[in-house]
């Protein structure tokens, strides 16, 4: 019902009191009784438009947001402080949303328990052919493409074991460079599997 009187309100001066109150099936009486009540409080088609605004933003905006919407949306310049009295008296104030906290592919990884024990321990030499074997992938720009080449070293002699090229880094590329390192040392693919498992 109150809408309907603030509707009149901003109408009244293109069309009478009489044909508004008829066209939205209020009564007159009621009106003149919403206007006193607005006389009481200058400020209350300002608190609802602040409110309104307020809902439209999801309760994120504070009172300098609110004061910017004000003028975009109604052409009205209010004072800041003015806002934030009225948000007070409101008691309506920003709903800070909790900070996403980015977490590096790595700290994703080590949460999702990707991240494999650490079994080398820096401890980079081998004493028998097969005994360590170690990969990486490294990405090259070939004209305008990009191209990963995955290799696998043998840490006894630092000879590579396997290798494999692919247009994608992806888990393909390094199952592949596996493949065709167990396929040339067929003998070291059970010794590998022994210190794992």
């Amino acid at each position: 019902m109150k809408d309907r009187y603030v509707v009149i309100d901003e109408l009244k001066h293109k069309q009478t009191v009489k044909e508004l109150c008829g066209y939205l099936g209020v009564h007159r009486s009621g009106y003149y009784a919403y206007l006193k009540r607005k006389e009481k409080d200058p400020d209350q088609e300002l608190k609802r438009k602040i409110k309104a605004i307020y809902e439209q933003r999801d309760k994120t905006v504070g009172y300098r947001r609110i004061q910017d919407e004000l003028y975009r949306q109604y052409h009205l310049v209010v004072n800041h402080k003015k806002v934030l009295r009225l948000m007070q008296e409101l008691r309506i104030k920003a709903i800070i949303r909790r900070k996403y906290v980015h977490r590096t592919t790595y700290e994703a990884a080590v949460s999702d328990g990707r991240v494999a024990e650490n079994l080398l321990k820096r401890n980079f030499k081998a004493d028998k052919p097969n005994q360590k074997w170690v990969t990486d992938v490294t990405q090259y720009r070939v004209f305008d493409e990009k191209i990963y080449l995955s290799a696998i070293k043998d840490l006894w002699n630092n000879e590579i074991v396997g290798y494999h090229i692919s247009r994608c880094n992806d888990n393909p590329l390094v199952l592949e460079t596996f493949r065709k390192a167990f396929e040339t040392h067929k003998e070291g693919l059970s010794i590998i599997l022994c210190k794992l498992f």
